[in-house]
């Protein structure tokens, strides 16, 4: 009869096996290319989706295009995915810190989407295209079943010196909340705030211009998830910022992710 072991970390289905916890656990992304749109938005309408505990530092909407390669933790394969977050500080009775709260991640492979769950950050699926390169011009965008929701895109002006390039290597308080419904009855088993930390490394960065498109989806060709593209899709875009490129790597140090309290 299977049995669960102390100090061993499971994920579902559990009942196979886990692994020891190591503390210095961290997944590298080699080759990671991003594309950070900006804007400001009003900050009524998006505090509605900024949980208790959190406030928004400014009224800012980010969205977050990011063609993953070399992935160590996936055997070296990749994936695409687009973040959008908010800027918040976090006031807890133990903690106070300010970070990047994630509304929702859209991610184009199951593997990373199941892990992420499991540790509180709000990822489901979407069709995600590869970056389309032509001269300056980058372009992408996320569908759906064959209904497209979001098209980014990005003209690229100037590059940034090697010092700003390096004032960009830095660590990022990724925020978000956890949540885990009770079977058969309203409410929840658990439902926390969460810090999961991340660094970057970009070794070239660029500034440039974009634009941002929401399509807004209906039930039937989005029954999962239209209720979250039309909200996003209904907040202004009041003043878009420059866009930033950047290329390099990214570190996940997830071993040092905690519950904030």
């Amino acid at each position: 009869m299977f049995k669960f072991e102390e100090g061993k970390c499971y994920k579902m289905p559990a009942h196979f096996g886990g692994s020891y916890f190591d503390p210095d656990a961290k997944a590298i992304y080699n080759d990671v290319v991003t594309l950070i749109f900006s804007y400001t938005t009003d900050g009524e309408q998006l505090s509605n989706y900024v949980p208790e505990g959190f406030e928004l530092t400014k009224p800012e909407l980010s969205i977050e295009f990011q063609q993953c390669r070399q992935v160590e933790w996936m055997a070296g394969s990749y994936y695409d995915l687009v973040s959008v977050a908010a800027p918040v500080r976090f006031n807890g009775q133990r903690d106070r810190l300010e970070g990047s709260f994630s509304l929702v991640v859209w991610e184009n492979k199951t593997t990373p989407i199941l892990t992420g769950n499991m540790m509180g950050v709000p990822k489901i699926y979407a069709d995600i295209e590869d970056l389309h390169i032509l001269a300056d011009t980058y372009r992408t965008r996320l569908s759906f079943e064959g209904s497209t929701f979001l098209e980014l895109e990005m003209i690229r002006h100037q590059p940034l010196d090697a010092e700003e390039v390096k004032a960009m290597n830095t660590d990022i308080n990724s925020l978000g909340w956890r949540y885990i419904p009770k079977v058969g009855a309203p409410g929840a088993d658990l439902s926390q705030p969460i810090l999961f930390p991340m660094h970057n490394e970009p070794n070239s960065a660029w500034l440039g211009s974009g634009k941002v498109k929401w399509t807004k989806s209906t039930w039937d060709q989005n029954p999962m998830q239209f209720y979250i593209i039309n909200a996003l899709a209904e907040l202004p875009i009041i003043d878009m910022k420059p866009v930033i490129l950047t290329q390099g790597r990214e570190i996940l140090t997830e071993a040092q992710g905690r519950v904030l309290k």
